[in-house]
């Protein structure tokens, strides 16, 4: 927990993956629903650290040129959809796809082809075809015990925010749903870019607030391994993070409704480099906002 001044550096806990000399033979799993076995729900331990977090809003800097060389950006976005119709999965394929290409198109303007690839409200993920670049969007709402009670992640029915560093895609696992999804190879494509576009269905949002981290200061050899996530309707790979004081962090202090975050994913032409990606978490529980509201995004 963290209490901040909008304009000020401040400290606040993360969690990073400790380091398991098990992981050498075996790899970082987590599943992600009840069953009944002895298996355990995950073989990775939490590391947590206090780290500096600094108010990106106080940052001058373009967002063409932040995006390219920090990994992310906060842009606009005016979208009419209220928040009850950002469930309607047909409202927002007509309403907020068509600005989410825009963005993209905005951010690699020679990209070839913009799809969404993934839009999920608490169901079964939607899926739309992609070439070269695809936008990743999904909707999640903080349940009022998650984090703040002694609560596993499967233990819920909804998908939640997470609570630990990471990518949400490798390279790989981007390729292989590539061709689950589309069947379409790497053979047919030069590159392809996964962007998670991450908006505030209610403003402001000072309830575990997306924090992210300057590419430029992570070495990805030493600091970087991939983890399966495992829930009862698919398996996806990503990529969990090792502590290193070089890390620097960022988040936007109260987004609204009407701006947006873009933050890369995952890169065909950047697979094992992770200073090419954007490290993410939500680590902040501001409570004391008069608005009284959990996360929604």
């Amino acid at each position: 927990m963290a209490a901040v001044d909008s304009d000020a550096l401040f400290k606040a806990k993360i969690q990073y993956l400790a380091r398991d000399g098990q992981h050498q033979l075996v790899k970082p799993y987590y599943l992600y629903f009840k069953y009944d076995s002895v298996i355990a729900p995950t073989n990775t331990t939490a590391d947590d650290h206090f780290v500096h977090i600094r108010n990106a809003r106080n940052l001058d800097i373009p967002s063409g040129e932040m995006f390219s060389k920090w990994g992310f950006a906060q842009l606009r976005l005016d979208c009419p959809l209220t928040p009850e119709e950002y469930c309607d999965d047909k409202k927002v394929e007509e309403v907020l796809y068509p600005e989410y290409k825009s963005i993209a198109r905005l951010l690699f303007p020679n990209a070839a082809r913009v799809e969404v690839l993934e839009h999920a409200v608490s169901k079964d993920p939607k899926m739309e075809g992609f070439k070269r670049l695809i936008v990743w969007n999904q909707v999640r709402k903080r349940h009022p015990r998650w984090l703040s009670e002694s609560l596993e992640r499967h233990e819920f029915t909804t998908n939640q925010p997470s609570d630990y560093v990471h990518i949400d895609m490798t390279a790989s696992s981007a390729a292989k749903c590539s061709i689950k999804q589309f069947n379409i190879y790497p053979k047919s494509y030069s590159r392809f870019v996964v962007v998670n576009l991450w908006k505030p269905i209610r403003g402001p949002v000072y309830d575990f607030p997306l924090t992210l981290c300057d590419r430029r200061t992570v070495d990805y050899a030493s600091q970087a391994t991939a983890m399966d996530i495992v829930t009862r309707d698919y398996v996806n790979e990503n990529t969990r993070i090792y502590f290193d004081e070089r890390h620097k962090w960022y988040y936007w202090h109260g987004m609204q409704a009407d701006e947006v975050i873009a933050f890369i994913q995952a890169d065909s032409q950047a697979e094992n480099r992770a200073e090419d990606l954007s490290l993410q978490i939500l680590t902040l529980d501001f409570r004391s906002s008069p608005y009284g509201f959990s996360r929604y995004s």
